[in-house]
């Protein structure tokens, strides 16, 4: 079986907290992909940054958030800084 991934150091806390503040904003939604998944997150779900990536103008950063159960969280970020994609899914 293999091991969870360990966090990493965060050095851009307020990504941190604007990707905590989109899942809030995510659950809230009901047809939004993965709000199911984030209904049990306080409003402004712990993440724990597990890897961060830059191809080109794109960021993606990759995040735990527990939630009752452990989620992964991905959020790619685009060359105008905002949120392009944000994706939330069962950590396995």
């Amino acid at each position: 079986m293999a091991q969870a991934p360990k966090p990493i150091e965060d050095v851009e806390p307020e990504v941190t907290r604007e990707v905590a503040a989109a899942i809030a904003k995510q659950a809230a939604g009901p047809e939004a992909d993965g709000a199911a998944l984030v209904r049990a997150c306080p409003a402004a779900p712990p993440l724990e940054l597990l890897k961060r990536s830059v191809d080109g103008e794109e960021r993606t950063y990759v995040y735990r958030a527990r939630c009752g159960s452990a989620l992964l969280v991905t959020a790619t970020y685009g060359k105008n800084r905002a949120i392009k994609r944000l994706q939330v899914t069962p950590e396995k």
